[in-house]
């Protein structure tokens, strides 16, 4: 079971974004596997930079007995 999806904070200027993944804890049972799906499924995290201040932040894991919850927020700083 893998979810994955993408929330618009901001639904009107579209400038900050939630991308979130959820797979079940038996795919992923341990950090080592964390890390790969991090890899495979997000960007890199940065600090803001351009004249606008484009950031990523860092991924952002939750776990409980059946499920892990990976999210990592982006956009643009106003």
């Amino acid at each position: 079971m893998i979810t994955r999806g993408t929330k618009f904070m901001d639904p009107v200027l579209e400038t900050n974004q939630l991308d979130w993944l959820v797979v079940a804890s038996e795919e992923c049972p341990d950090t080592a596997s964390e890390q790969q799906l991090v890899a495979r499924h997000f960007r890199i995290p940065h600090q803001p930079w351009g004249s606008r201040g484009a950031f990523v932040t860092t991924v952002v894991i939750r776990r409980s007995r059946r499920r892990v919850l990976f999210r990592q927020e982006s956009g643009i700083d106003p």
